[in-house]
């Protein structure tokens, strides 16, 4: 605890808000009032915040096409750096400043429901998104991959899009619910045009990820499958050079469950066999995540 700040931060949070609704056309407007406190004992940082961010949802249901949604919305978040941001020992800022991000979306919902015995529902999600990030907080190493510190990015820029597609049907008497997501997110650090990496996506930002799973269930017995994938990125030292390159990864996951009931509990077994290949990577470079590693939960509800 030596030189240990001990911060306390007092929170008052105002929410005003209000809904208009025109036949199928919804709006909804918000304005939060962020207002916070801080009593620090030592490395006191400057200021405490007083904030209005504003938001604006919209959606549309076209009569033609019941099922489909058409969204958009602007919002300005407000975020303060955490205790850990500012006053960890040896990692900690207290010269952080806030996060401020404008934030705009527009995209659209489909869900619909069948009544045939295969197929059950389909349900797609896709936002296509532009963020303007100004003081971004992030984390780089101080000299050494072992000491950390919090610093501000002044401008990112970030384009991106999700797509979520889930489906469930049945074959005989087993439920299969399919799940796959992909994001597209181009974000780059536009703070100083005089930087050797001016316009250089952001340290340990992928361009592509994505991830597929899927659950199927018979009786008690629920079995599980998801791969994720993380597209290559580059490190902390924000130039995007070979030297700094980050190559993908992928993982395959498999699990297994079983229901029983004794004694009017419920008892489930599972079990997990984690990175099937057993493949290599690091989500932060030179810290290598485990290999194909198994897991047995026992879990009883009294």
């Amino acid at each position: 605890m030596d030189n240990f700040s001990y911060p306390t931060r007092y929170t008052t949070l105002v929410a005003l808000a209000t809904t208009y609704q025109w036949n199928r056309f919804k709006i909804l407007g918000s304005l939060l009032g962020t207002f916070t406190f801080e009593e620090v004992r030592k490395n006191k940082r400057p200021g405490d915040a007083r904030e209005w961010t504003p938001a604006v949802f919209m959606s549309y249901q076209p009569e033609i096409i019941p099922e489909l949604t058409l969204r958009a919305f602007y919002k300005r978040i407000f975020r303060l750096p955490t205790f850990n941001d500012l006053y960890y020992t040896n990692i900690g800022n207290t010269y952080l400043k806030p996060e401020f991000t404008n934030q705009y979306d527009v995209g659209f919902t489909y869900q619909k429901n069948y009544t045939n015995r295969f197929f059950k529902t389909f349900y797609a999600k896709v936002d296509g998104y532009y963020n303007k990030v100004q003081d971004k907080i992030v984390a780089a190493p101080n000299g050494s991959m072992f000491r950390w510190l919090m610093m501000n990015l002044g401008m990112v820029e970030i384009i991106g899009a999700d797509v979520n597609v889930q489906t469930e049907f049945q074959v005989g008497k087993v439920n299969f619910r399919p799940l796959l997501s992909y994001t597209y997110q181009s974000a780059r650090d536009i703070s100083d045009p005089e930087d050797t990496f001016y316009r250089n996506q952001i340290p340990y930002t992928p361009w592509h990820s994505g991830s597929f799973s899927l659950m199927a269930d018979y009786k008690d017995w629920s079995f599980n499958y998801s791969a994720m994938y993380v597209g290559e990125r580059y490190d902390v030292n924000q130039d995007n050079i070979q030297y700094n390159y980050v190559q993908p990864w992928y993982t395959h996951d498999l699990s297994v469950q079983k229901k029983f009931n004794w004694a009017n509990h419920q008892f489930k077994v599972s079990l997990e066999m984690n990175n099937i290949f057993n493949q290599y990577y690091d989500v932060v470079l030179n810290y290598p995540m485990p290999g194909r590693n198994f897991k047995l939960i026992l879990n009883f509800t009294l």
